[in-house]
Formats: structure tokens, C-alpha cells, sequence
């Protein structure tokens, strides 16, 4: 055995044991962190494991090691001041975080489809029908993500073999409906407010699963372009589950570097802008048509719900509960740097048409709690 075909033996043996302890210890982390939570006297919301923490801080640790010299330039848009500094510093944590979700959540995904067997998923995610709708929805509820990470999340799901009824409903209520977005809805927008959020989000979700047909939701058409590549890849007969999980995260990661990079350089830049939505929707109070504005202002940004805080404070009061239900909405479901990754799963005109439905029935549902006074 040569040189070189000692080393690939050893990065096809070693590669994919460093990629699942590293997946191990996020999950420990996670669990650690709720359990110590619990003990310190957190209430349940404030404990829920958030998976994509570690990698997020790391992220943010290199962004701001590799931007710490640059000066505060700032550029006059039409939008509102570019600050140069804040936006390269996003871009960097957004291209580290965004390629290991989604390498990582492809490799458990298939490392839990291989161990665990078809059948065991079949009983859970992989169910097509109103229980898979379901099962999407909560975990996706118990998923705190922004709506640039729900996407590689969503594409390691398809990958390992979860029904398109549970990915699709996971695609929603993932960024829009997690606890982070419910706890503030209940804070800033009254119980009722809160409630209205929960419910009309559950049933978006699950409808949204529904109406994944309609609406071109085929990710595995992409995805199953990646299948099949593992032997030929290793130049292994029988490659173990391990291994093979981890080629397949890897053919993952290749095919959907390009639209990885352009998603965090978007979120790069729409970052500057995020609170420019405050003053204008304290312009338009309460008019009628505020949920239609609030549609169309908020889709594009780039905002967790975690993040919703100040948004939701500064307009508490000032806009109507529906207005602020749509803001809310809009503001985690979707965003440009998701339908930049959207595309290269689904097409052009499914990822426009889930847009499409999104803005519909987030303008929606905030027009119907105004016009009901509730």
C-alpha cells in the first residue's frame, strides 16, 4: 500500500469517528445545558436543548477573531447605513455555522436511517400521513433555528429519509413556532395574542405539510442525485453504516456549498436592516392593511425568533395584535438567504410558490384578528 492510499485509509476510517464524537458532544452539550438549567430553576421554555448553540457561538467567536482590525466604515443605502465591519463578521459566523448544521444533521440523519433501519423511521418522521404532519410540527417547535439554518436541517431530514408530510411541516414551524417565538408572543403580544400565534402557527404548519404537493415540495428529486454515490466514493464493497453516513454528508456539503456561501453573504447584509422594520411599521400603526406591509417587509430579513425581542418590544402597543402576529411571522418563517438555498433543492417555482403561500397566509391571518378585533 502506497503513501496516498495509506492516508485515504485513514481519513475514510478516522474522518467519520471525529464527525460523530463531535456530533455527540453537541448533543451532550444540549443536554447538559437543560439539565443544569432545570437545577438552577429555569422555567421548561427557558431549558429547551438548542442544538446549533455551540456551533453558533463558535461561529461568532470566528467572526469576530478575523474582523477585530477592520475599521467601523458604515455605507449609506437607500435601506439605511451598511456597517462594513458587521456585515464581513456575520458573513464569516454565517459560513462557518451554516455548512457544519447541515453536514452534521446529513450524517446523523443517515447514520440513524442505516443503524436504526427504514422501519424504525417509518414509525416516526417517516410516516406520510397526519401523524407525520405532527410529529414535523413539534419538533420543529422544540427546533429553535432561523429560517437560513431550518433549510439545511430540512434537507438532512429528506436525506435520512423523513416523509415529505414531516419535513415540510419541520420547515415551517421550525423558525416560526419555536419556543423562543411563542414565549415572546405570550410576553409582548398578551395571552391572547400568544394563543392566536400558537394555533394559527400549528395549523399553518401542518397545512403547509399538506399542501407540499401543490406546491412542488420534491426535495428528494435533489437529494436522490447524492444517493448511490457512497461505494463508488469510498471504492468499498460493504463500507460501514459510520462511513457511509459520512460520504453521504459529505456529497451533501459539495452540492450545496455555492448556495451556502451566497445564503450567509445575504444574511450578511440584511442584518444591517433589521431594525429599520420598527419605524415603519410605527408609521403605518394601525391601519388595515399593516399586516400586508409587515408581510412584506419582514419575508426578506434574515431574524431568529430569538432575536424578535426588541422588534416585538418597540411595537407592542403601537400596532394592532394581528399586525404584530403577521411581523412576527414574516420575520422567522422565511427569508431571502432560505429561498437562496430553497432554490437549489426545490426548483425556482416551488421555492416561489412556498413564498408565495407564506406571505398569503401570514397577510392573512393577521388581516383576520384585525377585522375580528381580537
Amino acid at each position: 500500500m502506497n503513501a496516498r492510499s495509506r492516508l485515504y485509509s485513514l481519513h475514510s476510517q478516522w474522518s467519520p469517528r471525529l464527525a460523530l464524537l463531535l456530533l455527540l458532544g453537541i448533543v451532550a452539550h444540549a443536554l447538559w445545558q437543560t439539565l443544569f438549567g432545570l437545577f438552577a430553576g429555569k422555567s421548561l421554555p427557558e431549558v429547551v436543548p438548542i442544538l446549533e448553540k455551540p456551533i453558533a457561538e463558535f461561529g461568532k467567536w470566528v467572526g469576530l477573531l478575523l474582523t477585530w482590525w477592520m475599521p467601523d466604515w458604515s455605507i449609506e443605502t437607500p435601506l439605511g447605513p451598511l456597517f462594513v465591519k458587521r456585515t464581513v463578521s456575520y458573513t464569516l459566523y454565517e459560513w462557518v455555522k451554516l455548512p457544519l448544521i447541515l453536514f452534521l444533521t446529513t450524517f446523523g440523519m443517515a447514520l440513524l436511517r442505516l443503524k436504526a433501519g427504514a422501519r424504525g423511521l417509518e414509525k416516526t418522521l417517516g410516516r406520510d400521513d397526519w401523524l407525520g404532519a405532527v410529529g414535523g410540527t413539534v419538533m420543529g417547535m422544540l427546533t429553535p433555528v432561523c429560517s437560513c439554518t431550518v433549510t439545511n436541517i430540512y434537507a438532512g431530514l429528506v436525506a435520512g429519509g423523513a416523509s415529505r408530510k414531516a419535513s415540510t411541516a419541520f420547515l415551517f414551524a421550525s423558525p416560526a413556532l419555536n419556543e423562543f417565538a411563542i414565549v415572546f408572543m405570550f410576553t409582548f403580544g398578551s395571552l391572547s395574542g400568544g394563543a392566536m400565534y400558537l394555533g394559527f402557527g400549528f395549523v399553518a404548519a401542518v397545512l403547509t405539510a399538506y399542501l407540499a404537493p401543490a406546491l412542488g415540495l420534491t426535495p428528494g428529486d435533489f437529494i436522490n442525485k447524492i444517493a448511490g454515490l457512497t461505494c463508488h466514493t469510498l471504492h468499498l464493497s460493504k463500507p460501514s453504516p459510520l462511513q457511509a453516513a459520512f460520504v453521504d454528508a459529505q456529497a451533501m456539503l459539495r452540492r450545496l456549498l455555492f448556495p451556502l456561501l451566497l445564503s450567509g453573504f445575504l444574511a450578511g447584509v440584511l442584518v444591517n436592516f433589521n431594525l429599520g422594520l420598527i419605524q415603519v411599521m410605527k408609521n403605518i400603526g394601525y391601519e388595515w392593511w399593516g399586516p400586508i406591509v409587515g408581510t412584506l417587509l419582514g419575508l426578506p430579513l434574515d431574524i431568529n425568533a430569538a432575536s424578535t425581542a426588541p422588534i416585538l418590544a418597540a411595537l407592542s402597543g403601537v400596532v394592532p395584535t394581528g399586525t404584530l402576529v403577521s411581523v412576527m411571522m414574516a420575520t422567522t418563517v422565511s427569508s431571502l438567504p432560505e429561498v437562496s438555498m430553497l432554490q437549489r433543492l426545490l426548483g425556482k417555482a416551488a421555492t416561489m410558490r412556498l413564498v408565495g403561500w407564506y406571505a398569503a397566509y401570514t397577510m392573512l391571518i393577521g388581516l383576520v384578528i384585525n377585522l375580528a378585533g381580537l
